[in-house]
């Protein structure tokens, strides 16, 4: 078996795998019985859960798409942050701040009194 990406968890392999599946390529989530047995697919695995293919020239064919389809969806999550803003209240005090979208989940200035304040993630 070659494995061809690494997903988080449960849940995103089955992803992966379903979506390679549509593509045309068979492919195995390695160790999928054995994290079955929890109940949920939202197990992680520290060093990824494995998606394999059985052939070489399969698994580059299916690495590329699924290179391809992350780096569409990364562009796709680009465009929509261009030109939106995360609003955030100041805890000292208490005025809302409209920061750019890059910054969210970081710690600024408050333009009001100067004080740190966190940016939400959302």
């Amino acid at each position: 078996m070659i494995c061809v990406y690494r997903a988080a968890d449960l849940g995103e392999a089955d992803i992966v795998a379903a979506w390679l599946a549509e593509q045309g390529i068979t492919v195995h989530v390695k160790d999928r019985f054995a994290a079955g047995t929890m109940q949920t697919s939202l197990i992680v695995a520290p060093k990824g859960i494995e998606i394999c293919v059985v052939d070489l020239q399969v698994a580059e064919q299916a690495r590329a798409l699924v290179r391809e389809h992350l780096e569409r969806r990364e562009k796709k999550t680009d465009e929509t942050a261009v030109g939106c803003v995360v609003e955030a209240v100041c805890e000292e005090c208490g005025k809302a701040s409209r920061f750019p979208f890059a910054q969210r989940g970081s710690v600024q200035t408050c333009p009001h009194c100067r004080q740190y304040l966190d940016v939400p993630q959302a």
